[in-house]
């Protein structure tokens, strides 16, 4: 069976035009993850939302869920193809999208992006960091698990530590947060995603804090699953979503929770959270 990959990633292309083969990690109904040398990239049905790691296919989910691959299947990778077994994905005609963020907004449109970003969030229910954030200063009022009240304590710690300037204590704090939460991305990684965008959009990526909390997480990365530590991988080389690189041009509410909540049950809005949280430090 042949088909086509339509778009992908730059950093995507660049792991595959090494050659290195490999095999297929994990399979979750429209996702195949393939490990090519310890690098995950993750192939995926048509439309789905375009991360750094992503090659869309052609297929749609229904068809994605019928291919009938298996973990631990080999991967072979040519000048312009992706062989699974008998199925052969090419490349060869597929659409680059840059990843890397790039640009940072001035004072006026971070203003105005923390705006859009409030309206999103405080409207969200996903059950993530959302839930957080609704009652984020008062912690009287009790979350609804053990794990939002912990992350709640982790991120009030960090604040604080923040405004006081103690930047290790602040990262340390924030690294409590890698692997927290359930799900293929727990929320803590995804909002610490956000947290690391949030540092490039404001024009912070090489502050200490950035600096600090970059050192931090890279030694933490074992402390979260497989697919969560190549995103946050990702992230500390600057490269996100699609969706966070729109960001940069400042959409309306409207368009960014179109965007975001199309990214996982939370992870869209538990990334949101992350860059929210930084902007307002």
């Amino acid at each position: 069976m042949n088909c086509k990959i339509i778009q992908m990633s730059d950093l995507t292309l660049h792991i595959l035009k090494t050659k290195q083969n490999g095999y297929v990690h994990s399979v979750y109904r429209k996702t195949i993850n393939i490990n090519l040398g310890g690098v995950l990239l993750a192939l995926q049905a048509f439309q789905s939302p375009l991360s750094p790691i992503s090659l869309l296919t052609e297929l749609n989910e229904d068809s994605m869920k019928k291919l009938n691959i298996q973990a631990g299947a080999p991967v072979k990778i040519t000048e312009s193809s992706v062989m699974i077994e008998s199925l052969c994905f090419s490349f060869r005609s597929a659409e680059i999208i840059p990843t890397e963020l790039k640009k940072s907004l001035p004072l006026s449109c971070i203003q105005k992006l923390k705006e859009h970003l409030e309206t999103v969030i405080f409207s969200s229910h996903t059950g993530g960091f959302d839930t957080i954030f609704h009652n984020y200063r008062d912690a009287s009022i009790p979350l609804p698990s053990l794990i939002l009240e912990g992350a709640r304590s982790f991120l009030s710690k960090a604040y604080y530590s923040i405004l006081s300037e103690d930047y290790t204590s602040a990262s340390l704090s924030l690294c409590h947060l890698i692997g927290l939460g359930t799900g293929l991305t727990p929320s803590g990684d995804d909002f610490l995603c956000g947290v690391l965008a949030g540092l490039t959009l404001s024009g912070k990526e090489n502050c200490t804090l950035a600096n600090i909390l970059k050192k931090d997480i890279a030694k933490h990365l074992s402390n979260t699953n497989d697919i969560s530590q190549a995103f946050l991988h990702c992230a500390l080389q600057n490269r996100f979503s699609l969706a966070v690189n729109s960001l940069a041009e400042l959409p309306d509410a409207f368009s960014i929770r179109s965007s975001f909540e199309k990214i996982g049950h939370s992870s869209g809005i538990d990334t949101l959270c992350g860059i929210f949280f930084i902007l307002n430090v």
